[in-house]
């Protein structure tokens, strides 16, 4: 096959289109030895470049006497027509008409059409008429054929259509016919098929070949060929079909491979498509069979979307962009059914895309109602990871080495009976709300609110690597807050604040049911911190820490109160202080407390004295000398009395 193309190069070389007919006879008389040629040019009317037609026209605008004389003038002057008309004659070729809107009596059909069948099912492309060429071309002419195109986007080339209400073939299937030498077309209905010497040519109900890509085709420029510049034997035995491909002759068409393609390249698309027997089809039962296949992958996506997790999910969705589309080539390649991939794509992830959205909203609640939980306990910086980040927190319950802090407000019972309860709420209100910022400053979660006690953890929701320092500075900080606010608030009776740390693992979690849910840490800790707190006044001390959180500690900061049997536990427990004291101040401390391990009253009495003299308002130095007047000589203490 060959398309010879009245290119730009052709219009730029031998003159604007329309050219003079004589021109299409020597295309055509160049093609000599073609096995058959079609041409979507429409010869309609006759040529008005022609001299003889210039001879006539001329007549018509001259006196009778004068006029009759140029008619037989004209009459011996070169008829284009008649040049065409024989060279017409003398090629196996198939020239085009277009069907029409207007109703016209139905076009010439050289070679006929035998039909087999009821073809009431059909449904080709149809007009009420046609615009056919001038009536001594198409009668010189072997071949007469459709060369109209489905409107819109072209997917289909006609190889049959109805002209006023007539069967007439296309420009493809004339070209065909002539090629294998001139027989009538037989169309089998009931298939649909159409039937040719040695060939048969199956179709679904549009009768039309569905385009599809296929390689490039070979072509010539028309000033190539009447220039003598194309060998006989590329012409030889082969189907030209002969067009125009300039974009000044406006015959182009969208199709869906590109935007714009010349006319007669989509007619030899399709007939390229004939010869090699490629024809996708589309019979009436496959958009049924389609919706049906639509249907069932539809409801096996959904049940997969309510049971898979995101991420197999998104690997479905994945593999249904690829296997979709390759299902639909192999059973092309293998059937020729045309199936659309479009229908099964949206049925496979229209599911896993709702199931993802609601997954995505089911997060997004997850999260807000995390955020909503802890924002009122946490720093923002932590409610911000834990936004970014919701699976880090686990609040079904755990178990987690953490630090707790405990504080109280000293003399909290004499203040609320001496202050009125709008006073009292003021006054706990600037307290907790100076307090709070301090603990999200230290990445500390706030546990609870109990009356003037407040309950921090350290080290969940999220792991926060050397909670011991962190909580031990947090429970500094908040015991020097409370001092300076007692200070400030001292006409009120606001007494100072008392702080309990201590360390170990605890069970954290939510707690509760129904609507009372609580994100809470239990364990021997929890209450250790709280009988820490409440040691402090033993000690005379504001901050308490046990022997894991002091372990975590810089020792110079920090002294060996002693060993505390705190009321609800079986043993007893290393305490520990802040202490930023003097070297002699320390070595005279820890004389004391070495004479006390060893049970040496005497040796204890004079180092603690020595503090006394150093530090007069140290309170932990006063309560050693107090129990040693008390006859107590060990580092042991009783909660509980002694």
């Amino acid at each position: 096959m060959l398309v010879v193309a009245i290119d730009r190069e052709s219009l730029a070389s031998l003159g604007p289109w329309p050219w003079p007919r004589d021109r299409i006879a020597a295309l055509l008389d160049r093609l000599h030895g073609a096995a058959a040629i079609a041409t979507d040019i429409l010869f309609e009317g006759p040529d008005r470049a022609a001299p003889a037609a210039l001879a006539r026209r001329l007549a018509e605008s001259l006196p009778e006497e004068e006029s009759e004389s140029l008619r037989q003038r004209a009459a011996a002057l070169p008829d284009h027509d008649a040049t065409l008309a024989a060279a017409l004659a003398r090629a196996p070729i198939a020239i085009g008409f277009l069907l029409a809107p207007e109703p016209t009596p139905p076009p010439a059909a050289p070679g006929g059409l035998a039909l087999l069948g009821d073809p009431g099912a059909l449904a080709p492309l149809s007009a009420p008429g046609a615009a056919t060429a001038l009536p001594a071309l198409v009668g010189a002419a072997p071949g007469h054929g459709a060369a109209s195109l489905e409107g819109g986007r072209v997917r289909g080339v006609p190889l049959l259509v109805q002209a006023g209400g007539e069967w007439r073939p296309g420009l493809v299937l004339e070209a065909l016919r002539l090629a294998l030498g001139g027989s009538t077309p037989l169309l089998a209905a009931a298939d649909p098929a159409l039937r040719l010497p040695g060939v048969a040519l199956p179709l679904d109900g549009t009768l039309s070949i569905r385009l599809h890509p296929g390689a490039p085709l070979p072509g010539v420029s028309a000033a190539a060929l009447l220039a003598g510049g194309v060998p006989p034997e590329a012409i030889q035995g082969r189907i030209v079909l002969l067009g125009g491909t300039a974009p000044e002759l406006g015959a182009l068409r969208e199709t869906g491979f590109a935007p714009l393609v010349p006319g007669i390249r989509i007619q030899a698309e399709a007939l390229a498509q004939a010869l090699t027997l490629w024809l996708p089809l589309r019979p009436a039962w496959l958009p049924g069979a389609e919706i049906a296949a639509a249907a069932a992958l539809g409801l096996a996506a959904a049940a997969a979307g309510a049971a898979l997790p995101p991420l197999a999910l998104a690997g479905l969705a994945f593999a249904a962009l690829l296997g979709v589309p390759a299902a639909v080539l192999a059973l092309l390649s293998g059937t020729m059914l045309l199936a659309d991939p479009l229908l099964p794509l949206a049925a496979l992830l229209a599911p896993a895309g709702a199931a993802a959205l609601a997954a995505f909203i089911a997060t997004r609640a997850s999260r807000a109602r995390l955020v909503a939980r802890f924002a009122q306990s946490l720093p923002p910086a932590l409610v911000a990871r834990i936004a970014r980040e919701p699976g880090l927190v686990r609040i079904g319950g755990e178990a987690r080495r953490m630090s707790f802090v405990f504080t109280d407000i000293a003399g909290f019972t004499t203040l609320v009976e001496r202050s009125g309860p709008a006073a009292l709420i003021a006054l706990l209100d600037a307290y907790i709300a100076g307090a709070a910022e301090i603990i999200g400053r230290h990445g500390g979660t706030l546990d609870k609110v109990v009356g003037d006690a407040l309950h921090i953890m350290f080290g969940a929701p999220l792991d926060q690597p050397g909670h011991e320092r962190q909580a031990t500075a947090c429970g500094i900080a908040l015991a020097a807050y409370g001092q300076d606010f007692a200070r400030r608030h001292q006409a009120e009776g606001f007494g100072i604040t008392r702080v309990g740390i201590a360390t170990g693992v605890a069970i954290v979690g939510d707690v509760g049911g129904g609507r009372v849910l609580d994100y809470t840490a239990h364990g021997d800790a929890v209450n250790l911190a709280a009988r820490l707190e409440q040691a402090n006044k033993i000690f005379g001390t504001t901050v308490l820490l046990d022997a894991e959180t002091a372990a975590a500690q810089p020792p110079e900061r920090f002294r060996h109160l002693g060993r505390l049997a705190a009321r609800g536990r079986a043993a007893a427990v290393d305490v520990h202080s802040p202490w930023d004291a003097p070297a002699e101040a320390r070595a005279a401390w820890e004389e004391g407390m070495a004479a006390l391990r060893a049970g040496d009253a005497a040796a204890a009495r004079a180092a603690f004295t020595r503090l006394a003299a150093l530090l007069p308002e140290d309170a932990p130095t006063r309560f050693q000398l107090d129990r040693l007047d008390r006859g107590f000589s060990s580092v042991s203490v009783d909660q509980r009395g002694g």
